[in-house]
């Protein structure tokens, strides 16, 4: 019983090693049991060397793209300039605006490429005017003290605490 790969097709180097077995006069089905694939899949290999003296895959094969570059641009520029927009909203503006059908699933794989990735956003207290007032005041009140004198002090990233003393 042969032991086939489940892989749909091999990679480059396994390509040009299949090459370099076959002219080194092994036979189809030898380098087939070697590497692990069909004896079908080593001919074609041998054929795609034979007529285009390249062992690698042709460039364009495979699943084409569900959005053209156009599409994926727009996709790309409406979110960012709606930070806010999630995969689903992206989804139905690139239908509306393009009438392309993508899943959100190819929305988020499409920004994920780009870097641009769904983030919670940070719930804190909005600074007004007299908040940055303070702060400056506070600020330009300390900018003079050693070291000795910050040593005494306790920063805390805003949560609220109790200290108790006994």
């Amino acid at each position: 019983m042969s032991t086939m790969s489940l892989r749909s097709h091999l990679t480059d180097s396994e390509a040009w090693r299949v090459v370099g077995r076959l002219e080194g006069s092994q036979t189809q089905t030898e380098v087939a049991e070697a590497i692990g694939v069909s004896q079908s899949g080593i001919s074609r290999i041998w054929n795609r060397f034979l007529e285009t003296g390249s062992a690698g895959r042709r460039p364009g094969q495979g699943r084409r793209r569900a959005t053209t570059p156009n599409e994926y641009r727009y996709l790309v520029l409406t979110a960012r300039r709606h930070r806010n927009m999630n995969a689903t909203l992206l989804q139905q503006h690139l239908r509306s605006a393009t009438g392309t059908r993508v899943s959100t699933k190819t929305v988020r794989n499409r920004l994920h490429g780009l870097g641009l990735y769904a983030r919670r956003p940070m719930v804190c207290v909005r600074l007004t005017s007299r908040h940055l007032r303070d702060r400056r005041e506070w600020a330009t009140e300390h900018v003079n003290w050693r070291r000795n004198e910050w040593s005494n002090v306790l920063f805390s990233d805003e949560s609220r605490f109790f200290c108790s003393t006994g």
